[in-house]
């Protein structure tokens, strides 16, 4: 069992989805309440017989300036630290944008508790969310200065892949693992993996395939948004995905 904590709403909520999508057992604690009394975040450990934790701090978002806002604070890192001795807590994960030199890494690492640090590159989604499932099998367009602008972000997925990861133990502790931007993680390896065709066009093919109805994809602040995706089959597409998640479960069972 995780526990899950995070000072950005949006992203907590996403790791938790992804978590539950990969049958990985978590709770989640609001980070108010964790930093609230001294001893919080540790009771809750003890109560869930946690055997790690996870803590999302403030990370950057495509297009977003350098740092996040708010700043990460120190509480939720010393109330991390605390959960940490609760009996059976064998790990803590950090998700971060602090640097080497910060006073919060550095205390993580002067603590003593087995953990890993997570940093990823600026962040984006694929909107709407579900989209890249509900397009499996279809040509999506992909105007090239759409991908330029995503040339140096990540999906949260990726983040999403190195949380698991590091909850599993598959990923060394003691350990600041950067999560950088790369052609495996750009726009059109996101959707080709998913299942879906996409295609670098110009200007005049995007408009022609437009008109045709192909999936385009565009801007949308921080995100990637696919113009052209039927709401019905967006719908579909946490629910196939959950179906595959038992399937997988089933045969490795």
């Amino acid at each position: 069992m995780l526990l899950v904590t995070g000072e950005d709403p949006v992203l907590t909520e996403q790791v938790c989805d992804g978590l539950s999508q990969r049958s990985i057992a978590h709770s989640r604690v609001d980070a108010a309440h964790a930093t609230a009394e001294r001893g919080n975040l540790f009771q809750a450990a003890l109560d869930a017989r946690a055997s790690g934790i996870v803590v999302i701090e403030p990370v950057a978002w495509r297009g977003a300036t350098p740092q996040p806002s708010p700043s990460p604070s120190a509480a939720l890192i010393a109330a991390a630290l605390s959960a940490t001795r609760a009996p059976g807590v064998t790990s803590l994960t950090l998700v971060t944008s602090r640097r080497d030199d910060d006073e919060g890494i550095r205390r993580v690492r002067r603590d003593g508790a087995p953990y890993i640090v997570l940093r990823p590159a600026p962040l984006f989604r694929v909107l709407p969310l579900g989209a890249e499932r509900a397009l499996r099998d279809r040509r999506v367009l992909i105007p090239p200065e759409v991908a330029e602008s995503f040339k140096d972000a990540i999906p949260v997925e990726a983040l999403l892949e190195a949380i698991a990861s590091a909850v599993a133990g598959d990923t060394p502790q003691g350990k600041i693992i950067d999560i950088a931007a790369s052609p495996d993680r750009s726009v059109l390896e996101v959707l080709a993996r998913a299942g879906a065709r996409p295609e670098l066009t110009g200007g005049l093919r995007s408009r022609i395939g437009r008109w045709f109805g192909h999936p385009i994809a565009m801007v949308d602040g921080a995100d990637l948004r696919i113009d052209g995706v039927p709401d019905e089959a967006v719908r579909e597409a946490p629910r196939r995905a959950a179906a595959e998640a038992e399937a997988l479960a089933a045969v490795g069972s």
